[in-house]
């Protein structure tokens, strides 16, 4: 009977070993898959930042160098909300919260663009929260 025992305690060790290596096996294949996607992303991110033509920063030939969105000093670096909005809706920004968060909540923020296109000279742009902005480089 102790020899019984004894082979179930072993059988509900391995058994409960394989159990943990396969849970630690999906988290590392998780583990993974989000460090590669987190890793293209930073590489995507800094092609953008160098504002090369084909970069994901630039909707045309747009290029995003500055983005600052609140109120009072309370700011935040909106350049991701910015280049994505310019990606996803082919130019255009909504200026709100959506860009980089509340900055200031309960104030009326603003968003500071400096943009340029191509080789020319820098624009500035400055836009009330609620606003809609049009870029683009056509002339």
């Amino acid at each position: 009977m102790k020899n019984v025992h004894r082979h179930i305690m072993r059988l509900a060790t391995v058994l409960a070993l394989t159990a943990t290596s396969n849970a630690a096996f999906a988290q590392s294949a998780e583990y993974r898959r989000g460090y590669d996607e987190g890793y293209a992303a930073g590489q995507r991110d800094a092609r953008g930042d160098r504002g090369g033509p084909d970069g994901p920063m630039a909707w045309g030939r747009v290029h995003i160098e500055e983005a600052e969105y609140g109120a009072r000093g309370a700011t935040c670096n909106a350049r991701r909300g910015v280049r994505d909005q310019l990606e996803r809706n082919r130019g255009n920004i909504e200026v709100n919260n959506q860009l980089c968060g509340d900055p200031a909540p309960g104030e009326q923020k603003r968003l500071r663009l400096v943009y340029r296109c191509g080789d020319s000279a820098s624009a500035r742009v400055v836009a009330r929260e609620g606003e809609r902005l049009r870029l683009n480089c056509r002339r």
